[in-house]
């Protein structure tokens, strides 16, 4: 028995996203003629007869956006899924939240991809992760409208908004070598809202062009769970020369070296400074408060939801990759920053 088409293989046939495809079946005048032309002549090709799912999808204003981010990094990104929440009711957009995590030996980032696409979604904004690469790859197959939130990408159907990771790595590591100090470590978290693969590379040109080597083994990587990040900064402070400045990529593992070296005897800002990354709660409720680089989050999300839009409408994007600006907010953690 033959396969009945359907209108994933339409949009697939035709290269373009399920909701170009819907708009195309239910008239709709902000798909373009050329892209309109392609729809209509793969729809030919394949015989594809729309059934009332289909044709529903595009029939009102409201369409849906889906948001993809690993669970353990949700309590970082909650004002961010404000600014993706109240852009979206602004425009008059629904949103699906989905969360990814490791789960046995299935891969959920695929499972939860998949969901995505049975859904119906519209367009889908994916959270910076050590899976991003991966999410990108799923998206794509799909013909998904993608906005990437914290790593800079695009392409014809991909936006981007990101912070300049590797600017901020070079700023703080070169402020501490203008004055002599090279004893910097820098701690990284599996999962992350920045692309702090940048901020390394960063920090090593910033190394370089001070005629040192940012060795491999001035980088810790470690759990997004506190208590085990805890646990590993207690047995490095253990068996390492306390460091004289730390980097964190984020600042839940920033608060976590700072009870390890409270644990320890280890003085700050006097033995050592620490840097936390994005500004969140946790650098107020630290003691001594936090030094941190100040990420604008909820605009981030604003923009990720704007930029979807505007690929569903097929409006002109001026910048499909946009970088925000940070900056770095002085507290008790460090003086000579």
């Amino acid at each position: 028995m033959k396969k009945k088409t359907t209108i994933y293989d339409v949009a697939e046939e035709a290269d373009v996203s399920l909701a170009t495809v819907s708009r195309v079946i239910n008239g709709s005048n902000v798909v373009k003629k050329a892209t309109r032309d392609r729809v209509l002549e793969a729809i030919k090709r394949l015989d594809f007869k729309p059934n009332q799912v289909a044709r529903g999808l595009a029939t009102s204003k409201s369409t849906t956006i889906a948001v993809v981010f690993p669970q353990s990094i949700f309590a970082r990104v909650k004002d961010m899924i404000g600014g993706i929440g109240d852009t979206g009711r602004t425009l008059d957009y629904s949103l699906t939240m989905y969360t990814t995590d490791e789960l046995g030996d299935s891969n959920p980032l695929e499972d939860v991809i998949e969901r995505v696409v049975k859904s119906r979604a519209d367009g889908v904004i994916l959270f910076n992760s050590q899976d991003i690469e991966k999410g990108l790859e799923l998206t794509k197959q799909y013909n998904l409208p993608t906005a990437v939130i914290g790593q800079k990408t695009s392409d014809d159907n991909v936006c981007s908004v990101y912070v300049d990771a590797k600017a901020i790595g070079y700023d703080l590591a070169k402020n501490y070598l203008d004055k002599g100090i090279d004893d910097i470590l820098f701690v990284k978290a599996r999962q992350n809202l920045i692309d702090l693969n940048s901020l390394h590379e960063g920090i090593k040109e910033a190394f370089v062009e001070a005629g040192k080597t940012f060795e491999d083994d001035r980088v810790i990587t470690t759990s997004n769970e506190f208590e085990q990040a805890h646990n590993d900064f207690a047995n490095y402070l253990d068996s390492h020369q306390t460091p004289r400045v730390v980097i964190a990529g984020y600042d839940k593992e920033a608060v976590a070296f700072v009870q390890a070296c409270d644990d320890k005897g280890v003085h700050i800002p006097d033995d050592l400074e620490i840097i936390g990354m994005v500004d969140s709660t946790y650098a107020i409720i630290s003691r001594p408060k936090l030094t941190s680089v100040h990420l604008p989050i909820y605009d981030m999300g604003a923009v990720a939801v704007r930029m979807i839009t505007k690929m569903l409408n097929e409006e002109e994007i001026d910048e499909r990759a946009v970088c925000m600006k940070h900056t770095v907010v002085k507290r008790d953690s460090t003086k000579l920053l």
